[in-house]
């Protein structure tokens, strides 16, 4: 209860994290009886399932899809999801692959450019081909699939309890809209994990792993650092795919779509992209760039 971070948005509730800091004595007690009372029936109150979701208009918005939105949800039921958070966070550092940067501490999006820049240098300076595709899937936080989801939490050994109360959440929450500060009726969410909830980020991990290694663990394709064997480099739902040939790089972009379509996923043609790097052309390094000796172009 003491790590709720203060001054946030209160749930439908109405309960602040301020208040729930406060708490001393008698009433405390209660509070934790009925956080256990909550893993113990695997049952969770109503006021815990339900979220507000608040539409944030972009810039030149005419459709739907030009709106943002955030979820405020119960600062109290947080107290609990954190508990759940810790108790399934060492089963996923022990699946996640080294590759995956999102969601982890110690890693951030620093550590994924260092990387992608060092297989960058590296292949120019050992004059070999890069072949990298940036794969943007569409609304992927929303696409997960509950029962799916559910097969690979059990897979990695994930306590039943723990799976119970995560399925219990995820099928009964509920989400209103609030427009002009009023609420819309509470309408039931089918897919996708929770925005607003602290264990969405690691279930999403989870999940992005384990379609990632059902498309590439049987494939040879890749770039072959130190013996080791680098396909993938990952922060949550941006992901580079990278191959020393172009036909190896098709490869592994058809076996990820397949597994992709599999799993709810869905690419966005649009903003993928494909960078070639050339072993044949020839750059030298100025500044913290480089340059085409041919044009003096910089790259």
């Amino acid at each position: 209860m003491r790590t709720l971070s203060r001054r946030k948005a209160e749930g439908m509730d109405g309960i602040s994290a301020e208040f729930l800091i406060s708490l001393r004595g008698e009433v405390k007690e209660k509070f934790v009886e009925l956080c256990q009372l909550i893993y113990r029936d695997e049952a969770w109150p109503k006021d815990f399932l339900q979220s507000v979701m608040i539409p944030i208009e972009k810039k030149n918005v005419v459709r739907c899809e030009g709106f943002r939105t955030i979820s405020q949800i119960s600062l109290a039921s947080k107290v609990v999801l954190r508990i759940l958070a810790k108790r399934i966070k060492s089963k996923s550092e022990e699946f996640l692959g080294k590759d995956q940067f999102g969601f982890r501490s110690g890693r951030g999006t620093r550590d994924a450019v260092g990387v992608m820049r060092c297989l960058s240098e590296r292949s120019i300076e050992f004059n070999q081909d890069l072949y990298v595709c940036f794969i943007d899937y569409e609304k992927a936080f929303d696409r997960v699939n509950w029962r799916k989801l559910m097969e690979i939490l059990q897979n990695i050994g994930v306590d039943w309890r723990d799976r119970r109360l995560i399925a219990t959440l995820y099928m009964s929450q509920t989400a209103a809209v609030r427009l002009n500060y009023e609420l819309t009726e509470p309408s039931e969410v089918g897919r996708g994990v929770r925005q607003g909830c602290l264990i969405s980020p690691t279930l999403f991990n989870i999940y992005a792993e384990a379609m990632i290694k059902e498309a590439l663990d049987d494939l040879k394709e890749g770039i072959c650092v130190g013996g080791e064997l680098v396909q993938s480099v990952r922060y949550a739902n941006d992901q580079t795919m990278t191959a020393n040939t172009a036909k190896g790089l098709q490869k592994i972009l058809g076996e990820a779509n397949k597994v992709v379509k599999k799993y709810g996923m869905k690419i966005k043609i649009k903003k993928t992209k494909v960078i070639e790097n050339w072993k044949k052309t020839q750059y030298y390094k100025v500044n913290c760039g480089w340059r085409n000796t041919a044009t003096g172009g910089r790259i």
